[in-house]
């Protein structure tokens, strides 16, 4: 831990872009670990299911629930999409805490902005989508000039900003997280860095759940609108 610098990342070059080798690599392995995990739970389904079956049913259960309380059945067929995002940000959000307690070289991939960026930019295009499906291009290119035309600035900013927000609220806090783990290490080794990442644990399923709360938002948003 001594030896680790806030926000280094492994870079390696393409051309003229930079990309953040460590990041991928991280997130790789928590698509692997789903993946990996999925097929092992899945492979032998029981009427009468175990722990790991049960828990990925109760998680199912839990993730169809909110979207059926929150959005209209136009919007219900992105579940599979929303349901692997929140998987995929409570996994990455974890890495960083429980394995990066032992082995510092792993940080969670939304602890990039990149990452984070991404996904919601993902969110943000399929929001759009839905609203052109539902409303049709000539309503939804409309629908920006409303009330007025005057309106249309707003409108531009507000639909840009939506992806933006997202991304930096779970970098931010994710970020936040490690900076401050990494700090009680240096200052108070093991007891109050562990009971941090236990809080940390914490936290990081309710980024998970906020994130995807606010994907099932805008995209009902867009459909209703």
């Amino acid at each position: 831990m001594n030896n680790e610098k806030i926000g280094q990342h492994i870079v390696v070059f393409l051309g003229r872009y930079s990309i953040h080798l460590d990041t991928i690599i991280l997130s790789w392995l928590v698509m692997g670990i789903l993946v990996l995990g999925s097929w092992l739970i899945t492979r032998n389904l029981e009427k009468m299911p175990r722990t790991g079956q049960n828990i990925v049913e109760t998680l199912v259960e839990f993730l169809q629930k909110l979207l059926e309380d929150n959005m209209s059945p136009e919007g219900q067929s992105a579940f599979p999409y929303l349901a692997t995002l929140f998987l995929f940000i409570l996994f990455s959000n974890l890495l960083g805490v429980i394995p990066g307690l032992l082995v510092p070289e792993l940080k969670s991939p939304t602890g990039d902005l990149n990452v984070t960026f991404g996904l919601a930019l993902v969110v943000f295009l399929l929001s759009q989508g839905y609203a052109i499906r539902a409303r049709g291009l000539p309503a939804y290119l409309l629908s920006f000039f409303r009330p007025n035309p005057l309106f249309l600035p707003l409108n531009l900013v507000e639909i840009v900003t939506r992806p933006l927000t997202l991304a930096f609220r779970l970098f931010g806090n994710i970020f936040a997280g490690e900076v401050l783990l990494l700090i009680l290490y240096f200052l108070v080794p093991v007891v109050i860095p562990s009971l941090w990442a236990a809080f940390s644990v914490f936290i990081g399923v309710i980024q998970a759940y906020l994130f995807v709360m606010l994907a099932i938002a805008y995209i009902s948003s867009a459909v209703e609108e």
